[in-house]
């Protein structure tokens, strides 16, 4: 289907570097008539402080609860449900805090309930979002339950009749707390509560090693498109979701505040647009008393002041350089003070030092204020002088006296007339402090080595200004890191900014960073002085707090008490892949899966009753060969207790010299009750071999640009050898139009099963990739494991009045998932995801179809089998994260992942594990002139598959299986009759991700078949998930922490990477290579941490394979060690350095 077209978003403008400059340029347009004017006379209590929780004179005992903090970390994998929040922050900020005019909360009703979460379910909430309050008054807590199997971030309200009084982050996380412990200045002071200054010992400084509210401390690693964090207006409190990931992937957040998108979301039905929150104040009554107000009473609101006429944003004098504050003015300040607030306890406290560049001028860190964002223990980081610029108005200011600068004394001026905020294609030439600055084109900053030093890695957040880019949040991959400095001049102008690190990686502008080599272009700088306007919304990264424990504000977070909880075997496959033998096989499942996913993910908590376990059954219900399994069984049938469930397992044992695929089901009681979990039995003909396809080569010379290329990305990607449950690869036939007899039993033996998009089980076609019919086989266990099997027809399969076939009405009516239309987004996906388990073998139809877009049709919605909206789950099948629970393929795979999910014209390159270098990847090309392939075809003239052996193009082979339920969306084609035949004109293979602008159409490759075009497309969305087509697993590989790496390759990818490489020992391999060696891997069981001792001192590479041979996970030891907890439990063969040696291990 031949297209091409561009998605309506946002351009990769770069929007800061106009007003890194306007608050230098501002002053010289004030004459001095204006001067005059804007001089007010300045109060009487020139040194006061607004926030009274700041500064030296503390309480001899009780702790100061506007020191409390604004949010709250939780990691869920501590042995806890959730958080307490104290609202007596609230009650204390209301009654202590001037510009809260003192007037304590008023007494009413008092609830809570969350505002808005970014991830469905994250917090278990009530009806309407509500939260319980335990306790009364200024001792209440608000409980907040967290669903552990989830990560992301939700904002918790407290209320007295039905008004916000406060509002707490909370960010569920694995620890961040781990970053670098770089300082910029070493020297860097503290005030203690007794007004003495102090040197912060190195021991005691830290930063976090992510953004405030990312989920992930990787530019390329587990969650690499979450990692740019939360945005935040310089001085609030209260974080602000982006709505668009890293990749574009669109999502909202929902709450008691609705369900909320970002602008340019191709849908809006049941939500509202997040540009409709913001509030606009007009500058006569834009004061700092009101605006507060405003900002406590609207968390998810960004705030900006408006000219009384409400024409656009306020500006001093008209001057576009100074936009009024978002806080407003202040009636006892003047406007060129207005650092004085010092919202975010700036160092200085918002004064100017005369001689600024003197080490005797850096300020001390003070206590924390009580609108700092960051968790307890941690805060915004502060520059050490507050000044903008010299007397004549240069910005001198010291890089080292930004916390992110590098070390070196040099102004900012001077820093910038050196070109040294330019970073280089190589070190070349590049002074010490600027050397080792690595980055991503497009994504982010590693600075893990810069200058010698760890200053940590610094993935892009992106940003929104009211008056670049229409307002909306744009340019994710620039970083703009907020400090706790709002500047100023030495004179009367208004203050309007405040500092910020601003790093651009940006390789779709024309700069030549270095003329030496004038084809390697972007913007790739580095200005961690940067100042911006104070409305302006950016992220953060905090540092450990050096005060609040010698200052006595340290609040630590109170727990949940762990009630039943079960995760164990979460994350283990759905998929058990095996070689035929000529000897009996024996597959063993977990059972636990089913417990954890029930439970965690499927709102059936009841799962965890000693009565839902007392009688394990298990059963075959279908298989694809009537003689493949022998037996089934449930070891442990009746387990004691919850911990007992680890020991129960599905024994399946294969007839030897048999191949297939089969499904089976674990139920209680019975075989004909509901359906808890199911597993796919693939047993193979052949070894699985993989094929490793790499892009392009990146440019050699730019190796502080990883994996440069002019356009697009580079991926390498490996693949295996075959569609998802095929019997053997499909064959490089000799003679494409003539395949010989053992090439068409391949070619037969190719298939594989089709799966909707996001569902974990196979649907069997009942056609071969020859075009010849197979019938399948629905099993009945008797109590000895015996199997008795009933023939299913294709044509009694495809009966669309039969039971196999199921519309959405149905299968959400009461008497199925009962999805009720009030309903939160979260229980009605548990609903339908809970009839899809229960119901491996139906194929979930729609009822009806999203409307056409008549105006653009691309930007028609897709049709889901979940639910009758677009994009909700866009994370069925792990997109930008680890491995789902919901992903069809065996241990050490996955489905395949893209780099980004927007099109944007003329720039889409790259993105695809199929891109081929130089091809659109949404375009429709030849695949034998374009992509150098062949369609092989049988004697008839129809298309059985298609061949990429070409050393340039070698993507592996694929056959022409079909697909089900195949339509043009954006066309309106209609579904009448496609639901029970397999479309051989387009077969495809899917993704694990949705097309952008919330759009809900998932990304696959396409082959059109037809003679007359014989066209391929690397990235094609005109689908519905609902189709039925063939998935193609990628190898998982895992970083030097355990975290499985994404799309984007975290070190440069080597030319000739394209290569056929086996993952795989057969069992007789396994048995002769098991020997005594000298290498020693300890502990043994392990849980955690594998250790090696050796003999000889060097580098050891490990590959670790499961029982069945298959390829799990490689790496290299470092420092003697390596993390195995992303292993399930089971035994496993290690491999070092190329067979040296192999030792047995136990995983526990």
């Amino acid at each position: 289907m031949d297209k091409k077209y561009f998605y309506s978003i946002a351009a990769a403008f770069c929007f800061f570097s106009a007003d890194a400059q306007s608050l230098l340029e501002s002053k010289k347009t004030f004459s001095n008539s204006e001067q005059t004017t804007l001089k007010l006379k300045t109060d009487a209590l020139s040194n006061r402080i607004s926030d009274q929780s700041i500064g030296i004179i503390e309480m001899a005992v009780a702790k100061d609860w506007m020191k409390a903090p604004n949010s709250y970390i939780f990691e869920p994998s501590q042995m806890n449900d959730g958080i307490y929040i104290p609202v007596n922050k609230a009650y204390s900020m209301w009654s202590g805090y001037e510009f809260l005019g003192y007037s304590g909360i008023p007494s009413g009703v008092v609830t809570a309930d969350v505002l808005w979460e970014d991830n469905h379910g994250l917090i278990k909430s009530g009806v309407n979002y509500a939260l319980e309050v335990v306790g009364s008054g200024q001792s209440a807590k608000i409980k907040v339950p967290v669903n552990k199997s989830k990560e992301g971030n939700a904002v918790v309200v407290f209320r007295v009749n039905g008004e916000i009084f406060w509002s707490w982050h909370i960010w569920v996380t694995d620890d961040p707390t781990n970053g670098s412990t770089y300082k910029s200045y070493t020297n860097v002071r503290r005030e203690k509560s007794d007004g003495t200054l102090e040197v912060i010992p190195d021991a005691e400084w830290k930063w976090m090693d992510r953004n405030l509210g990312a989920l992930s401390n990787s530019i390329t690693a587990d969650d690499w498109n979450k990692n740019q964090g939360l945005l935040y207006q310089w001085g609030r409190k209260d974080p602000i979701p982006s709505l668009v990931d890293r990749g574009n992937d669109f999502y909202e957040v929902s709450g008691s505040i609705g369900r909320v998108r970002h602008r340019q979301a191709k849908n809006f039905d049941n939500a509202q647009n997040f540009d409709n929150l913001r509030q606009f104040v007009p500058i006569s009554s834009a004061s700092v008393d009101n605006n507060i107000k405003l900002s406590v009473k609207n968390p998810l609101s960004l705030i900006y002041v408006n000219k009384d006429d409400n024409s656009g944003p306020a500006y001093y004098n008209n001057n576009a350089n100074l936009m009024i504050n978002w806080f407003g003015r202040s009636t006892t300040l003047p406007d060129s003070r207005l650092t004085e607030l010092n919202l975010w306890s700036d160092n200085s406290k918002g004064k100017i030092a005369t001689y600024y560049n003197y080490h005797s001028s850096n300020a001390p860190y003070r206590n924390k204020s009580s609108f700092d964002p960051c968790p307890n223990g941690w805060r915004i980081p502060s520059m050490l002088v507050s000044n903008l610029a010299s007397g004549s108005y240069v910005d001198d200011i010291r890089i080292d006296y930004s916390p992110f600068g590098v070390r070196t004394a040099l102004g900012k001026n001077s820093f910038e007339a050196n070109r040294y905020h330019i970073i280089k294609p190589n070190d070349n030439n590049v002074p010490a402090f600027m050397t080792g600055f690595k980055l991503y084109p497009n994504v982010g900053f590693d600075l893990s080595n810069a200058g010698g030093f760890d200053m940590g890695v610094f993935p892009g957040t992106g940003g929104i200004a009211i008056n670049a880019q229409g307002g909306q949040y744009t340019d994710q991959h620039h970083v703009g890191l907020w400090t706790a400095t709002m500047v100023r001049h030495f004179d009367v102008t208004p203050a309007v900014g405040s500092r910020l690190l601003y790093m651009i990686p940006d390789k779709g502008q024309t700069d030549v960073p270095d003329s030496g080599n004038p084809t390697i272009k972007g913007r790739y700088w580095y200005t961690p002085t940067a100042s911006v306007k104070t409305s302006d919304a950016n992220g953060c990264r905090c540092i450990k707090d050096p005060l609040y424990q010698l200052n006595n504000y340290d609040f630590p977070t109170e727990y949940i008490n762990t009630v039943s909880e079960y995760t164990v075997g979460l994350d283990n496959p759905n998929t058990y892949q095996i070689v035929k033998d000529d000897e009996a096989s024996v597959v063993e499942i977990p059972v636990s899966k089913a417990f954890a996913v029930q439970s965690q993910l499927l709102n059936n908590p009841d799962i965890l009753n000693a009565s839902s376990f007392n009688d394990l059954k298990v059963n075959v219900l279908w298989a694809t060969n009537a003689n493949l399994i022998n037996t089934v069984n449930v070891i442990n049938p009746s387990p004691g207790s919850l911990d007992d469930l680890a020991n129960s397992k599905i024994v399946v044992n294969v007839n030897p010299n048999q191949s297939g695929n089969a499904v089976v089901t674990l139920h209680n009681g019975s075989i004909t009750n509901p359906v808890y979990w199911s597993w796919h039995i693939w047993v193979t003909d052949s070894v699985i071999e993989t094929n490793v396809y790499a892009t392009e080569a990146p440019n050699a010379t730019a190796t502080n640009y990883v994996n440069y290329v002019p356009k697009g990305d580079v991926l390498k990607t490996e693949f295996m050898d075959r569609n998802l449950g095929a019997i053997d690869a499909f064959p490089s036939v000799a003679n494409p139009l003539t395949p010989t007899a053992e090439e068409y039993a391949k070619i037969k033996a190719s298939t594989g099963l089709q799966y909707q998009w996001g569902r974990k089980d196979p649907i069997p076609s009942f056609q071969y990739a020859d075009r010849s019919s197979y019938d399948i086989f629905l099993g009945n266990v008797n109590s000895n494991g015996a199997i008795v099997y009933n023939t299913l027809t294709a044509p009694s399969y495809n009966d669309m009045a039969g039971n196999y076939i199921v519309p959405y009405n149905t299968y959400t009516n009461a008497s199925n998932a009962n999805v009720q239309t009030n309903d939160k987004v979260s229980d009605k996906v548990a609903k339908v995801l809970s009839y899809s388990v229960e119901n491996p073998l139906v194929y979930m139809i729609p009822s009806s179809f999203a409307p056409r877009n008549n105006a653009v049709p691309n930007y028609t919605n897709g049709t889901d089998w979940l639910l009758d909206e677009p994009n909700v789950a866009n994370d069925r099948w792990g997109r930008g994260g680890k491995k789902s629970p919901f992903d069809p393929c065996p241990e050490g795979w996955r489905i395949p992942d893209l780099t980004g999910v927007a099109i944007v014209s003329n720039k889409d390159f790259g993105m695809s594990p199929w891109y081929k270098k130089d091809k659109n990847i949404t375009a429709s090309y030849n695949l034998v002139t374009d992509y150098l392939g062949v369609q092989v075809k049988n004697l008839s003239n129809a298309s059985v598959g298609f061949v990429f052996n070409n050393t340039a193009d070698a993507m592996g082979n694929y056959p022409n299986a079909g697909s089900r339920g195949f339509r043009s969306v954006m066309a309106n084609q209609t579904p009448v009759g496609t639901y029970t035949v397999n479309n051989f004109q387009y077969p495809g293979v899917w993704t694990a991700a949705l097309a952008s602008n919330y759009i809900g159409r998932p990304i696959n490759i396409l082959f059109d078949a037809a003679s007359v075009t014989d066209r391929f497309i690397a990235f094609h969305d005109n689908n519905d998930p609902y189709f039925g087509m063939n998935c193609r697993c990628v190898k998982v590989n895992y970083n030097q922490d355990g975290f499985e790496e994404g799309p984007i390759p975290a070190i440069p990818v080597t030319p000739g990477s394209t290569m056929k490489a086996s993952n795989v020992f057969s069992k007789s391999e396994i048995s002769e290579k098991v020997k005594e060696n000298k290498i020693v891997l300890f502990p043994n069981p392990v849980k955690d941490v594998l250790y090696i001792k050796a003999t000889e001192n060097k580098e050891y590479h490990y590959q670790i394979y499961n029982a069945s041979g298959q390829l799990v996970k490689s790496g290299k030891f470092e420092n003697t060690q390596t993390s195995v907890s992303s292993l399930v439990q089971g035994v496993y063969l290690v491999r070092i350095n190329n067979s040296e040696a192999l030792v047995k291990i136990i995983k526990k």
